[in-house]
């Protein structure tokens, strides 16, 4: 039993590091974020149908709506990682826990508890102050992507929720669904021009970065707790910005890295709470 559940430790953080990778990944491909989400999308597609040894989908409506969730996400994403620090694009799409909330109290009419409200109230102080930061800077728009990335991320934590979803199979359906940005492709001369290390980096993106990263996340959660899971997968936030860094030298401002710091930290703190309430 511990053996499995070390093995699923290492296939969370395996998965988490992985997706931690997109953000500097996207920074050394000149194309297009449509581009970049669609080449992505129907690699990893191609990867998961490989590795599942099936290419159907059960279809329902949650499990439609969270892979249309997803794919929004990926373009939101990669437009928002272009436009705008990779630590806030990230960041801001961790948000998603202040959506779920919303909508579960406005779709399923399930009152917030206590510890909601405070979450949802430091998750708003948190992006408050990466909109202050980027004030007169020029990467609004950027940031206001990421924030819908984070609305469009919470779908795909509700509809996977619901008792007709299937969330291995979403996962598939919302790659494979970025094969409806293939007409873009044609209008993206970067795509000739750019040269062979993009073609590599989409390749290792696709394949490894958001494909085997889920097929190990789906594994791990089998031999671990959610709370173990969560906290664990939590290291993607972390890495995503200091991989740029290292690599590109990027470096978010102050008052980003302060509402960085709140965002994750009551995510983290947020989903603990959750699972213990749950167990009780």
């Amino acid at each position: 039993m511990e053996k499995k559940s070390n093995i699923g430790v290492l296939c969370l953080l395996a998965a988490g590091v992985l997706w931690s990778l997109a953000g500097v990944c996207a920074k050394y491909i000149p194309w297009n974020p449509l581009s970049i989400s669609c080449i992505r999308g129907l690699v990893a597609a191609a990867t998961i149908g490989c590795i599942r040894r099936k290419w159907t989908v059960t279809l329902t409506r949650s499990t439609v709506a969270a892979a249309l969730c997803m794919n929004v996400t990926f373009i939101l994403f990669m437009s928002a990682n272009k436009l705008t620090t990779a630590a806030n694009a990230i960041v801001l799409q961790y948000t998603a826990p202040v959506y779920v909330i919303l909508l579960t109290a406005l779709v399923l009419k399930v009152k917030p508890k206590p510890v909601d409200l405070v979450a949802v109230v430091l998750i708003i102080t948190g992006i408050v102050l990466f909109f202050v930061d980027h004030l007169g800077h020029g990467a609004l728009l950027g940031d206001c992507l990421g924030l819908l990335s984070g609305v469009s991320f919470a779908g795909v934590f509700f509809f996977n929720g619901l008792p007709d979803a299937h969330p291995q199979e979403a996962s598939y359906l919302g790659c494979l669904l970025s094969g409806l940005l293939l007409p873009v492709l044609f209008f993206d001369k970067s795509l000739i021009t750019a040269g062979a290390l993009p073609w590599l980096v989409i390749l290792f993106m696709g394949v490894f970065q958001l494909g085997l990263a889920y097929f190990l996340f789906a594994k791990g959660v089998q031999h671990t707790s959610s709370i173990t899971a969560s906290l664990i997968c939590s290291v993607e936030p972390i890495l995503n910005p200091i991989w740029v860094f290292l690599l590109m030298g990027e470096r978010p401002g102050p008052l980003a890295i302060l509402g960085a710091g709140v965002v994750i930290v009551t995510v983290g703190a947020y989903n603990v709470l959750l699972e213990k309430s749950k167990v009780q």
